[in-house]
C-alpha cells in the first residue's frame, strides 16, 4: 500500500487527476491503540510530531503496526532540524511533512536533510530502512507545508524545487498568520483552492489538514486530505457511547 499510495499520487501529479486518499491524524495513540484503529478505514496515516504527546522514538512501533496493516504513513516533523528528518526516514516512513516553510531556500534545504548525495546530504547507516527490516524502499515524499502568509506568498517557487514533490497546506495556521475570520473562512479556503491550483501546474501532489465540514467540501480537489485526528474520533466515539 505504501507503494501504491505514492505510484497514485505521482500519477495524479503528472495530470491523472486528484488521487483522493483520507487519512487519519494521530496525535497521541500509540501501538496498542493503532492495533484497533487501524482497520477504521483510512487509507493512510498521519504521524503528528510537532503538536500532541508523540515523538521520534514512538515512530518505529508505530510503523511496525502500519506495516502489518499495509498502511503507509506520512509523519509531520516537529522542525526543520537535518538529524530529526534522518531518524524518522531512516525508521522507513512514506514520507515526511514539514511545517513552516516559508520560502524557496527552506525547501532546498529540507531536499538536501533529505536525500544522501550527491543530491543532498543525508547521512546513510544501519536502520530500519537500510537493514531491510522494513519493505518499503521506494522514494520518500517530501511535503513542505504551506501554512504561513509567507509560505502562501512563495507557494509557486516553494513548489518549482526539484526534490520537493509536493505540499501540504495548513489552513489553521494559515488563518492566524494572514490575519483570515478562521480555518474554515472563505479566505481560507480560496487561499487552498489556490494552492491546490498552483500543485496542479506544477504537476506535483496537495494534500491538507481538514477536521471541518466546509473544508472537507474541498477533499475532492486534492489528492491527501487528513480527515480529522484521533483526538476526535475518541470524543465522538465517546459522546456516541453516554448520548
Amino acid at each position: 500500500m505504501s507503494q501504491d499510495l505514492r505510484a497514485t499520487l505521482r500519477a495524479a501529479a503528472a495530470g491523472a487527476g486528484p488521487a483522493l486518499r483520507r487519512g487519519l491524524w494521530l496525535t497521541f495513540l500509540g501501538p496498542y491503540g493503532l492495533e484497533v484503529a487501524a482497520s477504521g478505514g483510512a487509507d493512510w496515516l498521519g504521524v503528528d510530531l510537532q503538536h500532541g504527546d508523540l515523538d521520534v522514538s514512538d515512530v518505529p512501533g508505530l510503523l511496525r503496526v502500519a506495516e502489518r496493516a499495509d498502511l503507509p504513513v506520512l509523519t509531520r516533523m516537529p522542525s526543520h532540524d537535518p538529524a530529526l528528518l534522518g531518524r524518522v526516514l531512516d525508521a522507513g516512513v512514506s514520507g515526511v511533512i514539514v511545517p513552516m516553510v516559508d520560502s524557496a531556500d527552506q525547501a532546498v534545504a529540507l531536499v538536501s536533510a533529505c536525500m544522501p548525495p550527491p543530491a543532498g546530504s543525508r547521512s546513510t547507516g544501519g536502520c530500519r530502512r537500510t537493514l531491510g527490516v522494513t519493505g518499503d524502499a521506494d522514494p520518500q515524499l517530501l511535503l513542505p507545508m504551506v501554512e504561513t502568509a509567507a509560505g502562501l506568498k512563495h507557494a509557486a517557487q516553494i513548489l518549482a524545487v526539484t526534490g520537493v514533490d509536493g505540499v501540504f497546506f495548513g489552513p489553521y495556521d494559515l488563518s492566524i498568520s494572514a490575519g483570515f475570520p478562521g480555518p474554515s473562512s472563505p479566505q481560507t479556503i480560496t487561499a487552498l483552492r489556490d494552492v491546490i491550483h498552483l500543485s496542479r501546474q506544477a504537476g506535483k501532489v496537495v494534500g491538507f489538514m481538514a477536521g471541518t465540514p466546509e473544508l472537507l467540501t474541498v477533499a475532492s480537489e486534492a489528492d491527501l486530505v487528513a480527515v480529522d485526528t484521533d483526538v476526535t474520533a475518541l470524543r465522538r466515539g465517546l459522546s456516541q457511547l453516554f448520548s
